[in-house]
């Protein structure tokens, strides 16, 4: 009987136990299997610029989605977002993969904001963009936003904001408009200007704009601590700097070349005496071919006889004779000479001559010149030389003078 109640019992219990393992085996398992996905690793983003040199120190680094500053250390990654922070006399330099790079000292503060936007609160900041690059940047303060295009700006926001926050053009121009305005200030190299905290007026602003002289500009390009402090980090257009002059906007062109100074120094005389070579034009309305030629030298006969020829029709089928050529060093004669008057003839139909006793006009018969040969053509219009009645050897001015009486 004891066996019996003892078999039951026994029998219950494993069968309660049965159950409740039967009970708590779903809940177990899900369990085991949900726990590693609940909890996500953050994403790694790819970082847009590092720290390429820490010229004194010291420099901080606040990284995303932290409160604390760490010390920043040379090659450091940046990601956008992150703020760099510079205390007393330090001095560092940021590149950015894009080709913009800056330079902070000062006791700066600035953040990386997306779309080459910089946002400066304190302390002093140089920036450029590497040259042959069109990067459009964007440097905002509390008062103004600089606009670079591949250009080269200082930005200083002293400790007592009334001073105002002042924009500096190194080289090239820069764009600088009040915050929530669109119209803008235009700076050229060694100019500078500061915008006060509650300036409206744009016009205004222009009237502040001061250029520094060369001399000023000389001194502050060679003792700036911003520019020449660096030793290992580049600066781009610091050579572009120490070349460029106040009020340019570029470097001007190279010069010509000594070659190419000596080839236009050798062009220059061929082309004057080209002009000087020329016949004289007189009473010429076109100016184009002279009306009268008076001694035409030997080296001119042949360029008149060209022009000559240009304005007369040749007879086809009739070649030139061979054999007839100039002779320079002999004098033409007056029969030979060419007629300078024949290039204004109206042309007339191939086989038929011009009438020898027509002017160039057809207006009036040709005046017989009576003259011997060998005389100028211009001497028909000269007043016949009167003959002097004195005695050979006589001085011309003797006849007003009394004769010389004679000793008797």
């Amino acid at each position: 009987m004891q066996l019996t109640n003892m078999g039951r019992f026994s029998a219950i219990v494993l069968a309660g136990l049965l159950a409740a393992c039967s009970s708590s085996a779903p809940d177990t398992a899900p369990t085991a299997v949900i726990s590693p996905t609940a909890s996500p690793k953050p994403a790694v983003l790819k970082p847009i610029a590092k720290i390429s040199e820490i010229q004194k120190l010291p420099v901080f680094v606040r990284l995303l989605n932290t409160a604390q500053e760490e010390p920043a250390k040379e090659g450091m990654g940046l990601q956008v977002g992150e703020t760099i922070r510079t205390q007393g006399q330090a001095l560092t330099q940021i590149d950015l993969d894009n080709g913009l790079a800056f330079r902070l000292a000062g006791d700066a503060v600035l953040k990386l904001q997306h779309g080459n936007r910089l946002s400066l609160t304190a302390g002093d900041m140089i920036t450029w963009v590497q040259p042959g690059k069109k990067l459009p940047t964007e440097i905002i303060t509390p008062t103004a936003v600089a606009g670079i295009r591949g250009t080269t700006v200082f930005v200083k926001i002293p400790k007592d904001p009334k001073e105002g926050v002042l924009f500096f053009a190194w080289e090239g121009s820069v764009a600088v408009r009040l915050t929530g305005q669109t119209e803008e200030v235009l700076l050229k190299t060694a100019e500078e200007v500061r915008i006060r905290p509650g300036d409206r007026d744009i016009r205004q602003i222009r009237q502040r704009v001061r250029r520094m002289s060369r001399a000023e500009w000389r001194q502050k390009r060679a003792t700036d601590p911003i520019l020449r402090s660096f030793k290992k980090a580049q600066m781009t257009t610091l050579p572009i700097i120490d070349r460029i002059q106040p009020g340019q906007l570029v470097l001007p062109s190279p010069s010509a070349s000594p070659r190419q100074a000596e080839q236009s120094k050798e062009a220059a005389p061929q082309n004057l005496l080209r002009v000087e070579t020329q016949p004289r034009l007189e009473n010429s309305p076109n100016a184009e071919v002279p009306t009268r030629l008076d001694k035409p030298s030997t080296e001119e006969l042949p360029r008149v006889e060209k022009l000559s020829k240009a304005k007369k029709p040749e007879k086809a089928g009739k070649p030139e004779k061979a054999g007839k050529t100039d002779k320079p060093n002999k004098a033409p004669k007056s029969s030979e000479r060419p007629n300078v008057d024949s290039a204004f003839r109206k042309p007339t139909p191939s086989g038929k001559k011009q009438p020898k006793g027509k002017d160039w006009d057809d207006r009036a018969p040709k005046q017989r010149d009576n003259k011997p040969k060998g005389k100028d053509r211009d001497d028909r219009d000269r007043a016949p030389k009167q003959r002097d009645s004195k005695p050979k050897g006589k001085d011309w001015d003797d006849r007003d003078r009394p004769p010389k009486r004679s000793d008797g």
